[in-house]
């Protein structure tokens, strides 16, 4: 499909993160017109190979590399997890709760919840695998109940020292 390739790179077609995001664009009409119009007017972007740099580089524990979450589609289903281990390569975000109908009734959704990532003006989704600007989010429906600051807590901080730090990333 024509769309995909504009989302998702030759490189990581195949990788199962993306499985969600095949499905509604094939089997949901008013959201595959929604992407295209905002691939069209630049409100929306699949994941950067800046950004696919930044998830490779984590240092994090027990796996090699967080790209083999993406990859293994073990992102799917934990958004929250997902979007913290992301935001710690990120240098303002905001950690946001809330519902996205668009997934309510899924087997890791049943009611819509879902967590995502927001910094500067953008939504980044790690269920999706979608950046868009925030306006764009409006009209794919993210309904945001909560937004936390993680860089007021003390652990978290340290925990994105850690997975930043590169001398300690596992195999070197």
């Amino acid at each position: 499909m024509e769309i995909e390739k504009m989302l998702i790179s030759k490189e990581r077609y195949n990788y199962r993160c993306f499985d969600v995001l095949k499905q509604l664009l094939n089997e949901n009409e008013k959201f595959r017109t929604t992407i295209v119009n905002g691939i069209s007017n630049g409100q929306v972007t699949g994941f950067s190979d800046g950004l696919w740099e930044k998830i490779k580089s984590q240092n994090i524990r027990v796996i090699d590399n967080f790209e083999d979450v993406f990859r293994d589609g073990a992102n799917i289903g934990y958004c929250t997890v997902a979007s913290k281990q992301l935001s710690y390569s990120l240098n303002s975000p905001f950690l946001c709760g809330g519902v996205l109908p668009l997934i309510s009734g899924t087997k890791n959704s049943p009611d819509g919840s879902h967590t995502w990532i927001y910094e500067d003006g953008k939504v980044i989704d790690t269920t999706l695998m979608l950046v868009m600007s925030s306006e764009f989010a409006d009209k794919i429906g993210y309904v945001e109940e909560n937004r936390y600051d993680p860089s007021i807590d003390p652990t978290y901080l340290s925990a994105k020292e850690f997975t930043l730090d590169s001398s300690l990333k596992n195999g070197k």
